[in-house]
């Protein structure tokens, strides 16, 4: 089921929206995980972002509101589940507010929307994190460096 841009999001030195770090978290995670999807998209922009006046240029309307749209890391797809990605270095309460915030948005933004999988990856997570996160239904998974 392994989408087919697949080898080639392997071969990339970094992802979309990402640092090196972030990327490395990244590619571990699809080496694992890859195959599991129909579907990935990085740098996914959710929600309306801000919205200039006419007094502004439609060039300048459009980037304000591509600057300021939220970003989802990862949006994978398999059989019909969503699966929102945040890949941070270290995981910390601040991406569970993120990662529910993408959800709710998506919800919005595709109102057929079925089960909504959240996802944190890292290469560790602070103290405490996977209780609450496991507790709001989120899933965390680290990959420390080889």
């Amino acid at each position: 089921m392994a989408p087919v841009n697949l080898p080639r999001l392997l071969d990339q030195i970094q992802y979309p929206g990402m640092t090196f770090v972030e990327s490395e978290i990244t590619r571990a995670w699809l080496q694992q995980h890859g195959d599991e999807f129909e579907s990935l998209e990085f740098n996914v922009r959710l929600g309306a972002g801000v919205e200039l006046g006419e007094e502004y240029g439609e060039e300048t309307r459009r980037d304000a509101t591509m600057l300021s749209q939220k970003r989802a890391d990862i949006v994978a797809i398999a059989r019909g589940v969503v699966t929102i990605v945040e890949v941070k270095v270290r995981i910390g309460l601040p991406a569970l507010g993120q990662l529910i915030g993408y959800r709710e948005l998506w919800r919005r933004d595709h109102p057929d929307a079925g089960f909504i999988r959240l996802l944190a990856i890292g290469r560790s997570a602070v103290s405490d994190v996977d209780l609450v996160f496991r507790a709001q239904g989120v899933e965390i998974e680290t990959f420390p460096r080889e």
